[in-house]
């Protein structure tokens, strides 16, 4: 039976040419989203300041390349975890507000599950994956991860929500991967 390790791997996501990374990298700079409310007796004066740059988008882009990631394997799913080079190496994919896709800190919790599906639906892991690029249905908490928006703004987010599942193209780049701080597991 493979261990946690020999089922965990490096790879990236995509939804045909467009890649998977945080809005900030696809945008080339940090996303603000800014809701005017009622004030009350000013209404228009007050407003509520969002900062999305930290959650998960695709869309095209000339400013990133997809977002490298490591797959680990858990009886719930993969965790992914980021093991791109900079300011997010270390970050867990997270869910915001439970249905949006971010990059947050592992200290407290760990990251969202996500299972990974055959076209047909049927549940995957890197054994049933023998090519270095395979297209994928992903899953959180018993929902497709699909593109959505939020409140507004005017932006495509990766969202855990009903709807149709994706084709995502899932690249795998390396197998059999250890966590960083233990590369002599198993």
């Amino acid at each position: 039976m493979p261990t946690p390790r020999q089922l965990s791997f490096l790879g990236n996501l995509s939804l045909g040419a467009h890649p998977v990374h945080t809005l900030e990298s696809l945008h080339g700079s940090p996303v603000w989203v800014n809701r005017l409310g009622g004030a009350g007796v000013l209404p228009g004066l007050a407003s509520t300041v969002r900062n999305d740059s930290n959650l998960l988008g695709c869309q095209p882009s000339e400013h990133a390349a997809p977002l490298l990631l490591y797959f680990r394997h858990t009886e719930s799913g993969y965790r992914l975890y980021v093991r791109e080079p900079g300011k997010h190496f270390g970050k867990g994919i997270k869910l915001v507000d439970g249905m949006y896709l971010s990059l947050g800190s592992t200290y407290e919790s760990n990251p969202q599950p996500v299972m990974l599906k055959t076209p047909d639906g049927q549940d995957v892991d890197l054994d049933g994956l023998p090519d270095d690029a395979h297209s994928v249905m992903l899953e959180a908490g018993g929902k497709p991860i699909v593109l959505g928006r939020r409140s507004y703004s005017q932006h495509t987010y990766l969202t855990r929500a009903e709807g149709t599942p994706l084709p995502w193209t899932l690249t795998i780049m390396a197998r059999n991967v250890p966590w960083v701080s233990h590369p002599d597991e198993a």
